[in-house]
């Protein structure tokens, strides 16, 4: 049903990401297999030269019935597309003109990195312009042209690359630039996550408190400027929702495997960073988290950690034990290196008798771009949670979004995808509303207001929600509150909270599914095989316009049937 033909350049794979994450089913494809019936929609991502006859073969399978989506390049299919080509796209911001299924419900900037520079002729619908940084029109960013029995869709800014940039930023190298208000002084010596930022300390972040972007001044009437849109998830949908959109307009039942179990709107994920190891705190959080009835993951910093008592409680509690690397402290096996990391685990094995499958770097500290990703892989570490704030104005999606990614190895000869998962850190110890500011003891503090905010974007993209609460500071006036409030309002949202390691484990059992569909007398069969037992898969089948009122669930707007099973072996669902 879904075809794909991917570009040549590295981050155009990404693609192959988005949708396997997104739970679409999909084959690659090449122009000649291109046939409305057996590939009704064909996804066209990046840059990727085609002969005259191949450029023919798209057209015919427009005129035909196809629906065509390209995403970064018309690579010579201007006429096609109904667009005029006049050159590439730097940098921009995607401003949604028009009210349309395609865009609908989206909030962020939509920052985008590299793509065309278009015009769309009067042939195409424009339902939205790229801006620069002042405002100013460079062009436009979605044309949708009906062409013969079909629908081609052309998407100027290349959403993958773009996606890549947010998420993996550039290489740390020296510390990054301030934000011009003093928010977020991370020019503080210290190499970390933050400094390799790409998004715009002004156009990508909002201040807490005004209009409808916010609920209040929070603390004593203070306003906070942060990252509060997931912008790389926005993109994600936007994807998304055009496939949706050319879908719907041929009433095909397009099939999708939920991202999590049950059909949980989102995930949460409270860590620990253990810094002093102080067990009498560590027992207090404990014990804490037990009365909120969830268990969290407990990252533990070398050397010294906590009593084998305090390690079988953690994990009798159904909690994880995962590993701190100190990177930051200074001394000859707490600075950056492969080996340092590789010492600091096994220490962490022998002392509390578990492999870590997770891991979040001190101080969020990192180097270069993809080398620690690399150094996860080899040690087996699958999980890891540094990219995150350490000021408070970079608290939020300072990397993109609330969904996991995996990074992709585009600086070594071929690319590839890594076998690690990134989950984004949102915030460190918020405290209540009503906290004096004067106990915002923590560069990175905000009131819990803000994460209340964060984790209802999160449920609105459908991702983890992740917040840090150091045992160190379990104490501390509101602390407490906050989390409580915090794990109250996720079960409002019907948020399920997990570790790290459950979050995984989910994650590539449901990445094991083998999905096709495929045409057969007139119907559409879904076959899905799954290696691994999956309890609680939830599947969803896109609805036509007419039946939204029987939809079970809307995604980003789109009406689905839904259906909750257990996945073991093979099945097939006709559509």
């Amino acid at each position: 049903m879904l075809g794909l033909i991917v570009g040549d350049r590295a981050t155009d794979r990404y693609i192959l990401e988005v949708l396997s994450h997104a739970g679409l089913p999909f084959r690659l494809i090449t122009p000649k297999q291109l046939h409305p019936d057996k590939v009704p929609i064909c996804l066209l991502a990046g840059r990727k030269s085609f002969d005259a006859e191949e450029r023919m073969r798209f057209q015919w399978f427009i005129r035909q019935g196809g629906s065509l989506v390209a995403i970064g390049a018309t690579n010579g299919l201007d006429e096609l597309f109904g667009v005029h080509t006049s050159g590439e796209l730097g940098e921009g911001w995607i401003k949604v003109l028009a009210s349309h299924p395609i865009g609908n419900g989206l909030q962020s900037s939509l920052h985008v990195f590299g793509g065309t520079i278009v015009r769309a002729s009067t042939e195409a619908q424009t339902i939205a312009q790229v801006v620069n940084h002042n405002g100013e029109v460079l062009g436009d960013a979605i044309a949708i042209r009906k062409f013969g029995q079909g629908l081609a869709i052309f998407i100027a800014p290349d959403l993958m690359r773009s996606i890549v940039h947010i998420q993996q930023g550039i290489a740390v190298t020296q510390d990054g630039k301030p934000a011009p208000d003093g928010s977020a002084p991370i020019d503080d010596g210290i190499l970390k996550a933050e400094d390799g930022h790409v998004l715009d300390w002004e156009r990508d972040r909002i201040e807490w408190g005004r209009g409808t972007r916010g609920e209040g001044r929070g603390n004593s009437g203070r306003q906070w400027v942060f990252f509060g849109q997931p912008i790389a998830d926005e993109l994600r949908v936007l994807l998304l929702q055009t496939v949706f959109f050319a879908a719907q307009q041929k009433n095909l039942p397009l099939p999708m495997l939920w991202y999590w179990q049950d059909g949980a709107p989102a995930v949460g994920l409270i860590s620990h960073d253990t810094d002093g190891n102080d067990p009498d705190l560590g027992w207090e959080l404990l014990r804490f988290v037990q009365s909120l009835g969830i268990a969290t993951t407990w990252c533990v910093i070398y050397p010294g950690g906590y009593p084998q008592s305090l390690y079988r409680a953690i994990l009798n509690a159904g909690c994880e034990i995962a590993l701190h690397f100190d990177a930051q402290t200074g001394t000859s096996l707490t600075t950056w290196s492969k080996r340092n990391l590789q010492i600091q685990w096994q220490w962490l094995r022998d002392a509390a008798g578990v492999a870590a499958v997770s891991n979040k770097n001190h101080y969020t500290r990192w180097e270069r771009r993809l080398e620690f990703f690399r150094w996860c892989e080899e040690l087996g570490i699958q999980a890891e949670q540094s990219k995150g704030p350490s000021k408070r104005g970079t608290v939020g999606f300072l990397f993109g979004g609330s969904h996991p990614w995996r990074p992709i190895d585009d600086e070594r000869g071929r690319p590839r995808f890594l076998s690690v998962i990134a989950i984004n850190l949102f915030s460190q110890d918020m405290v209540s509303d009503d906290t004096p500011t004067q106990g915002f003891f923590h560069p990175a503090i905000v009131p819990v207001s803000v994460g209340k905010w964060l984790l209802g974007q999160t449920v609105r993209m459908g991702g983890i929600a992740h917040f840090l609460f150091h045992p160190a500071h379990i104490r501390r006036q509101g602390t407490k509150s906050a989390l409580e409030q915090l794990v109250a309002f996720g079960h409002e949202l019907g948020v399920r909270w997990q570790t790290s390691a459950q979050i995984v484990e989910w994650l590539n059992r449901r990445r094991s599914v083998k999905q096709r569909v495929d045409s057969f007398n007139g119907k559409w069969v879904w076959r899905l095989s799954a290696s691994q037992i999956l309890e609680g898969a939830t599947l969803l089948q896109l609805l036509p316009p007419d039946r939204t009122k029987s939809s079970d669930r809307f995604v980003y707007g789109f009406p689905f049937a839904q259906s909750v099973t257990r996945l073991e072996g093979e099945i097939e669902k006709v559509l």
